[in-house]
Formats: structure tokens, sequence, C-alpha cells
């Protein structure tokens, strides 16, 4: 703790080395997380420590909880000048830069360190793409590996089949996926979600295992695939014409500043997921693994919505360079 509070300090000099703005900068920042997770302290530890080094001269506003509206909302709230920054999942990111969601496409990769390398590899691509679109990188911010939640047992794919499963309204990755796998998808808001679950709308959804139980949806399901259906990503933008109004020597340190606070999140948030899912056990979730034979079609499905998406969302280019990057890390071990 002592160390945690000495880097923040630290981290607040930088700005105040500086001499004092011209005039205070509000910059209005909205997400679908909720209150009291990872996501919002980590948001907070910005706020405090660039608050403390502007003098209060920079200000940041955090709207959590979906209150400003769906990621889309947000986007146009944020090209209207009502917002100006927004931390957002792979919806959000992709709505601004497609070709973002090559991060999330299921069965493409094995673990966290495949997706790490690609997207190592690709954020100066992404960071240039975001600021063409009119935007500033700050950070990753993740969601983690996804799983499917239902009330009723699903043990293989055909069980999956039967169930009537949320998909996330406008999502064009997640209406390919559903089509190839022949998956029953009930398109609704995240706003929705909760509701529909407790009236039988739907009876499963997709989510982390934190992020599940940040929005309550775990209150009704019972059972958890264990097979993770993709990796959602995140990250933190902030409108390049309210950037710009940040005095410029502030803004490497700016960066600095939130780019270390998003990079220890990364880890907050692998751990929370493992934890939340001993807990909803321990709450009586049953964990339903899924029959080892099946994972070959799972694969080439994912394969085929990887290919159906190019030219749409990437390029061919771009999955062939995904692809290289993961059979070079492969072909290490």
């Amino acid at each position: 703790m002592r160390l945690g509070l000495l880097s923040l300090t630290a981290s607040a000099l930088l700005f105040a080395l500086s001499p004092a703005s011209a005039q205070d900068l509000k910059i209005r920042i909205a997400t679908q997380a909720p209150e009291g997770t990872v996501w919002l302290d980590a948001l907070m530890d910005i706020k405090k420590t660039v608050d403390k080094g502007t003098k209060g001269r920079v200000r940041l506003e955090y709207f959590p909880n979906g209150t400003q509206g769906d990621e889309k909302a947000v986007i146009e709230r944020m090209e209207n000048g009502v917002l100006h920054g927004g931390l957002f999942t792979g919806i959000g990111l992709g709505e601004i830069l497609p070709a973002v969601r090559i991060l999330e496409v299921p069965f493409l990769y094995q673990n966290r360190a495949e997706i790490v390398a690609v997207r190592d590899a690709l954020e100066p691509e992404f960071t240039k793409g975001f600021a063409e679109k009119g935007f500033t990188f700050l950070g990753w911010a993740e969601v983690g590996w996804a799983y499917i939640f239902s009330k009723e047992k699903a043990a293989n794919l055909a069980g999956l089949r039967e169930r009537k499963i949320w998909m996330w309204q406008g999502d064009p990755l997640a209406e390919k996926v559903f089509k190839a796998f022949g998956l029953s998808g009930v398109p609704l808001p995240l706003t929705d979600v909760l509701t529909s679950l407790q009236t039988g709308m739907i009876d499963s959804v997709y989510n982390s295992p934190y992020g599940l139980v940040g929005l309550q949806w775990h209150r009704p399901v019972k059972y958890m695939s264990r097979m993770n259906v993709g990796h959602g990503t995140g990250a933190l933008l902030v409108t390049s014409k309210q950037w710009n109004k940040i005095r410029e020597s502030w803004r490497p340190r700016f960066v600095k500043v939130a780019r270390k606070r998003l990079d220890k999140l990364l880890g907050e948030v692998e751990s929370k997921n493992e934890e939340t899912i001993k807990e909803l056990q321990d709450a009586g979730t049953r964990v339903i693994p899924i029959p080892s034979e099946e994972m070959p079609t799972y694969k080439k499905l994912g394969a085929q919505v990887a290919d159906s998406l190019c030219g749409k969302l990437w390029s061919k280019e771009l999955l062939a360079k995904v692809r290289k990057i993961l059979a070079d890390l492969r072909a290490k071990k």
C-alpha cells in the first residue's frame, strides 16, 4: 500500500512541475462498468493523480453503470462534445475501429499470452487508426475470457443450441459466431439483459465471470460452461479534440499515469475472474466441462468466422499477420 501511494505521489509530481494551465478543463468519461468494480477503481486512481498533479486544472468526471447509454450512444455523445471519453468494451472500440475485434475471435487464441502478444504487435497500428478517427488511445482495459452461463445445463454444442442465449444487439462479430455455431441468439442491448433473464426471454448469457457478477447477472443462472467463447478486450479513449486542450507538456505525463494504472488493471481483472469462478461454485453454480472431442469443431468454426469477416471488420492481411504471430509463438513451444 505504501509503495502504491508513493507511486501515485511521484506521478502527480510529474504534473506539478509544469506551470498551471490557463484555464480549467473537464473531461467527461462514460463506461458500462458498474461502480465498485476494479475498472472503476482504476479510473478513480487516474482521476486522483491527475487532479492532484494539475491542482484541479484538469478534472476527470466519470459516468459508470451505462448511465450515458450504450457504447454506441456514448460514441455519438463524444462526437457531439457532450462526453469526451469512454472506457469501452470491444463493442464500442469496434464501432470506431472494427479491426480491433480481431482480438476477440473465438477459438483463435489458445491462452491469454497469445492475445497479449498479438495485441502488443498490433497496438501501434490500432493507436494510429484511433487517431485517424479522432480519438486518443490511453491504454487497454480488458474484460477477460467469456463463458456461457445458463439456467439449464448444456453439456455440449447440441445442448447450447437448445438455449436462448443473449446476443449483444448490433454486434457483427457475435452475429457471425452465433450463425456459424448454430446458436439461438436473442439480440438485446446490455441494459435489458438482467430483466430478460428474470422474465425468461433468455435463459443464457456470455460474459466474463467478474463481469457477470458486476452486472448482477449471476443470480438467475445456475450453470457455467467451462469453455471460453472468446476474450473480451477494452480500452480507454478520449476525443482528440478534448485531448488537445490539455497543456501540451502535460499530455505525455497523463499518458504515463493512465497507462501504468490500466496495465495494472489487466492483472487485476485476470485475478478477479479466476476468484469469481471459485466464488460462484461456492454459491452453488455448477461448472460444466465441454467434451474435448468437440474442440476441433469449435476451432474449425472459429476459423470460418475469422475468414468470413475479412473485408468487413478486418483485412485478409491483418488476419494473416495475426495467424503468423500465433504460429511463430506455438512453434517455439
